[in-house]
């Protein structure tokens, strides 16, 4: 709600979608009350339950039938023939549960930025691009122009991630990425300080508005139900909607768009 919100009443131009929870069902029931929001597929090896049937994606799976969790695991995996035939098999599956229920797919990016992993990624840039879908993103900031005090474990999550791009740099996009330095801490003094320091060309600035509420569900690992439930969920769902954000890109005639407006 937090998303659609706002999208209607602030500046968010595009959200993605995952297809591996419950609440999947809610947001394609709201998806044609927003029509001019963008949607992209948030690809999940590592969350939620398998859309594809069990016995055709058990390497991807823990004992309780729920995808495996650790980042780790999947890129020890992620060399293996079979492994990636599941994780291919997975993908299109999601891909085809959101294009059923009504989503028109303008972009892909994944969950944890699994699909920056090489092999991962070609199998995810096959099938992405296979359903007709432009944009994969390339989750790769640039190392100057952010504001101070990022926190530490966002610091190496942006290395890891730059340097598992470095070692097979097949991905490329036109669309710059900021997000991981700041992820769950993007205030609109940060948003404010990248509008005026990114430079020119096409930038995604990822946040993640919410409502700071969650109620248990199984099939929630325990580190993102707590994300779910950070105060700055709100923050950031409040920034976003905010007179002060929305007077400054009527200011500096920043244009948005989503990114179905992009040009590759």
């Amino acid at each position: 709600m937090a998303i659609f919100d706002s999208h209607l009443s602030g500046a968010l131009t595009s959200t993605s979608v995952i297809a591996t929870l419950p609440a999947f069902d809610h947001a394609a029931d709201l998806i044609a009350e927003a029509p001019d929001l963008g949607c992209g597929a948030h690809l999940s090896l590592n969350l939620g339950r398998p859309v594809a049937p069990v016995s055709t994606v058990e390497l991807l799976l823990d004992p309780n039938g729920l995808l495996r969790y650790p980042f780790s695991y999947h890129l020890r995996r992620s060399t293996q023939r079979e492994y990636l035939r599941q994780v291919g098999i997975e993908v299109e599956a999601q891909l085809t549960k959101m294009i059923d229920g009504g989503f028109r797919l303008d972009h892909a990016d994944s969950q944890q930025h699994i699909h920056m992993i090489p092999g991962i990624r070609d199998v995810i840039m096959e099938k992405v691009r296979k359903a007709g879908i432009r944009f994969l993103r390339h989750s790769v900031e640039p190392w100057s122009g952010h504001p101070g005090n990022a926190p530490k474990i966002n610091f190496i999550k942006s290395a890891t991630v730059a340097l598992l791009a470095a070692r097979r740099p097949t991905l490329s996009c036109p669309i710059g990425f900021i997000g991981l330095r700041h992820t769950g801490q993007m205030t609109v003094d940060r948003v404010i300080h990248y509008l005026d320091n990114l430079g020119p060309g096409i930038w995604e600035i990822a946040l993640h508005p919410g409502t700071g509420e969650f109620s248990d569900d199984p099939t929630i690992h325990q580190p993102i139900a707590d994300y779910l439930r950070l105060p700055e969920r709100r923050m950031e769902w409040k920034d976003l909607t905010s007179d002060r954000l929305r007077d400054h890109l009527r200011a500096t005639q920043i244009e948005t768009i989503a990114f179905g407006d992009a040009r590759p």
